[in-house]
């Protein structure tokens, strides 16, 4: 499973450094730190679809990180080869 994760990450790094290439520059831990927030949104909207948004910022705040600080770098060492190829 972790392999899996690693590989869903590259991924979502690939379309936020597409969105957003300033932050391509950006540390590790700040890329883990925006991506396990943005997970921990879904995962409260998906909870309860019809909630607001003050409702689903609160319950992301209650939510676990998913994502490791080692998960991002494999991640991100895969962007950077698929980037070279």
């Amino acid at each position: 499973m972790p392999e899996r994760t690693v590989s869903r990450l590259a991924g979502q790094l690939d379309y936020l450094l597409e969105e957003q290439p300033e932050l391509r520059s950006a540390p590790a831990s700040r890329l883990r730190d925006r991506l396990n927030r943005e997970d921990r949104l879904v995962r409260a909207r998906a909870e309860e679809p019809l909630e607001n948004d003050r409702w689903v910022q609160r319950r992301a705040d209650e939510l676990d990180d998913r994502f490791t600080a080692g998960q991002v770098e494999e991640a991100l060492e895969l962007v950077k080869k698929r980037g070279q190829a």
